[in-house]
C-alpha cells in the first residue's frame, strides 16, 4: 500500500513548483513540539549550555561546530528527539508529493523535457519508487542571538590575549557568525549520478521557533532559482583572483574557474551579484517544515538581532536511487556507531572510517516506528 496520503493542497504544490521554496505549517503537532524543544535543551544541556543561562554557558557550543559557529549548525546527530522527526510520518508524506510533482520520477530524459518546458525536473538518477525513500541524518541548528555571540567571543579573546598577547587575532571574534549564500551542490557535476555521495533534491529542516522576521539568525533563499539553475550552471563566471608572480613579484588578475568543494558551492558576492540580491527572508512558525529545491541559493542571515535563539532540526529524505541505498548503508553503520556521518561537510572518508568521532555524541536507544525502521535502512520497504 502507498504511504504517500496527501498532505500538501495543489496550491502549496504550485507553489514549490513555482518558488522552488514551501513553508507548510503546523507540521508538528503541539505535544510533537514541546518534545522536541525538550529533547533540544536536554541535549545541549548534556554538552554544557543550559539555554536559560547563554551568558555562563554558550562557550560550550563551539565544540559542536565543525564549521566554526557557521550558522549555528551543530554536530548533534542521533538524539531521539531529532530521529523522532527524522521519521516522522506528515513530513515524509510531503516529501513524497513534492518528489512526485517535481521530478522526472519515470527516468525522462533531459531532451524529453526540455520539448515540454521542465527541464527543471530532469536529474540523472533514472527511474525511481516515490513510495519509497530514507532518512537523511543531519545536522541541527541553534544560532544564539549576535550580542551574546560577540560578548562571549570577546571575552574568549581577551583570555588568550593576557595568555599569548603576539598570537591573538581580533577578527570574527563572535563564536557564531551566519551561513553566507550557497548551494549543496555543484553546479558543474549536477547531472553526473556518478559525482556525489548522494543525491538529495529537495531540502528541509522543522522550525522548534518563531523566525518571522529578517535578521533573526533565519532562513534566506532565492526563491525561483531553480528554473534558471542550469542555464546560469553553464554560463556561470570564473572567479578573478589576483595571483603574484614569484619572481617577479608583480602582481596581476587572473581567471580561475569557479569553486565547488564537494558538495558546497559560495555564492560569490561579485561575480554572482544578481544571485545575491535574490536571497530574501523567509518567515516561519515553530512546528512549520521549509522544503526547498537543493538548486536554490540559500543561507542563514547575517545577525541574529533579536533576543533569542533561533533553533531548527534538518531533516531531509533520501529517493530510493542506487547512489541512495549505499549512502544509507554507511550511514546506518555510522549510527549503530555512534559516530558522525561520513558527509560532505565532516571529510569523512573510507580509509578513514575507523577514526574515533563519537566524543561529542548523546548516545541513545531509539524507539523506531515501522515507518522509522524502513527510512532508517533496518527494514526493507
Amino acid at each position: 500500500m502507498s504511504s504517500c496520503t496527501s498532505v500538501l493542497t495543489q496550491d502549496q504544490i504550485d507553489k514549490y513548483l513555482r518558488d522552488g521554496i514551501l513553508v507548510v505549517d503546523n507540521i508538528l503537532s503541539a505535544e510533537e513540539l514541546k518534545a522536541a524543544r525538550d529533547g533540544l535543551h536536554e541535549t545541549l544541556l548534556h554538552h554544557g549550555v543550559d539555554t536559560n543561562d547563554l551568558e555562563h554557558t554558550a562557550h560550550h557550543l563551539q565544540k559542536l561546530s565543525s564549521t566554526n559557529g557557521s550558522g549555528g549548525v551543530l554536530d548533534i546527530f542521533y538524539p531521539s528527539f531529532k530521529m523522532d522527526i527524522a521519521s516522522n510520518q506528515i513530513l515524509f508524506q510531503a516529501t513524497q508529493q513534492l518528489w512526485k510533482a517535481s521530478l522526472a520520477q519515470n527516468g525522462e530524459s533531459e531532451d524529453e523535457l526540455i520539448m515540454q518546458g521542465k527541464q527543471e525536473m530532469y536529474h540523472p538518477f533514472g527511474k525511481f519508487d516515490t513510495d519509497k525513500g530514507y532518512m537523511y541524518i543531519d545536522r541541527l541548528g541553534y544560532r544564539i542571538p549576535t550580542k551574546t555571540a560577540e560578548e562571549i567571543g570577546e571575552k574568549r579573546i581577551c583570555s588568550l590575549e593576557s595568555e599569548q598577547p603576539k598570537k591573538s587575532k581580533r577578527k570574527n571574534t563572535a563564536i557564531q557568525r551566519s551561513l553566507t549564500p550557497h548551494l549543496d551542490c555543484c553546479p558543474n557535476t549536477y547531472n553526473n549520478s556518478t559525482n556525489t555521495s548522494k543525491w538529495r533534491p529537495i531540502q528541509c529542516f522543522v522550525s522548534l521557533t518563531d523566525n518571522l522576521e529578517p535578521n533573526t539568525g533565519g532562513f534566506e533563499a532565492a526563491a525561483g532559482f531553480h528554473r534558471d539553475f542550469h542555464k546560469w550552471a553553464k554560463e556561470r563566471p570564473p572567479s578573478t583572483i589576483t595571483k603574484k608572480d614569484v619572481k617577479s613579484g608583480a602582481k596581476c588578475r587572473i581567471d580561475v574557474p569557479a569553486p565547488c568543494v564537494g558538495e558546497y558551492t559560495h555564492i560569490r558576492p561579485r561575480e554572482d551579484e544578481h544571485i545575491m540580491k535574490l536571497v530574501q527572508h523567509v518567515p516561519v512558525l515553530s512546528g512549520s517544515a521549509v522544503f526547498w529545491d537543493n538548486r536554490i541559493p540559500h543561507a542563514n542571515a547575517y545577525k541574529n538581532d533579536s533576543l533569542l535563539s533561533r533553533a531548527v532540526v534538518y531533516c531531509s529524505f533520501l529517493p530510493d536511487v542506487h547512489t541512495n541505498k549505499v549512502y544509507v548503508e554507511k550511514q546506518i553503520e555510522d549510527y549503530r556507531l555512534g559516530r558522525k556521518p561520513r558527509d560532505t561537510w565532516i571529510n569523512i572518508y573510507e580509509e578513514n572510517s575507523d577514526i574515533e568521532n563519537n566524543e561529542s555524541e548523546q548516545q541513545e536507544t531509539h524507539e523506531f516506528s515501522e515507518l522509522g525502521r524502513k527510512l532508517i535502512g533496518i527494514q526493507e520497504w
